[in-house]
């Protein structure tokens, strides 16, 4: 019984906060969606890798692509390819997009302060310990059921191939050696260059651009 009220309980805040947030945003920046508005979070005042943009989204390339692309019409951001690496695309927030990211977290601080202001200190501070504990477990379990491009997981890491990406030609190289959806996999080692993983009782060396393309998750 006690579980089910969490889960309503959580269901219930999530619906509202995100019905609040969505609200907030059409009063205060009118042309973007509340998903633009998480990968401007996501970006904040760094420049970044598109890799490590999908990775803090928990998102795959293709998926961070297409609102990169969205956010770059709209000129909240802007991407740059690296000078010694053409493979790495880096993104960063223009003047607006700082602008966006400023109204959003200002957004959040009175918004928190908002519903919390019938909580006593103590209240408060059991509230943080208990749901750190309940984000840890929740951090955990993502890493079985959110696929990731290989190249993020540590060696020795055990998994399963849930999504294979790239052009017709890696697709079918991928396809030659075997490497295919639902395949269980081992990372034995990677390199600024190389991922090196062992499947069907054999090891295989990838070019680590190639590698990018395969997302998994833990077995």
């Amino acid at each position: 019984m006690l579980y089910e009220k969490v889960n309503e309980l959580l269901e219930q805040f999530y619906k509202s906060f995100y019905v609040i947030e969505a609200n907030s945003l059409k009063r205060g920046i009118k042309n973007l969606t509340t998903t633009e508005l998480h990968v401007i979070e996501a970006i904040s005042t760094e420049t970044i890798t598109m890799n490590e943009l999908s990775e803090r989204l928990g998102i795959t390339m293709g998926t961070a692509t297409v609102a990169v692309n969205k956010l770059l019409e709209k000129d909240f951001i802007e991407r740059d390819r690296s000078g010694q690496d053409r493979r790495k695309v880096y993104v960063s927030l223009t003047n607006i997009g700082i602008d966006a990211l400023n109204y959003h977290n200002t957004f959040h601080k009175n918004i928190i302060s908002e519903i919390t202001k019938n909580l006593t200190e103590k209240e408060l501070g059991d509230f943080v310990s208990v749901f750190e504990k309940i984000l840890k477990n929740t951090e955990a379990l993502t890493e079985f059921v959110n696929p990731l491009p290989i190249t993020l997981y540590e060696p020795e890491t055990l998994l399963e191939i849930c999504e294979i990406k790239g052009t017709s030609g890696v697709k079918s190289f991928f396809s030659t050696i075997g490497l295919k959806e639902g395949l269980e996999v081992k990372l034995i080692s990677k390199s600024e260059f190389i991922v090196t993983i062992y499947f069907n009782s054999k090891t295989q060396e990838l070019d680590i651009a190639d590698a990018k393309y395969i997302s998994a998750v833990k077995k």
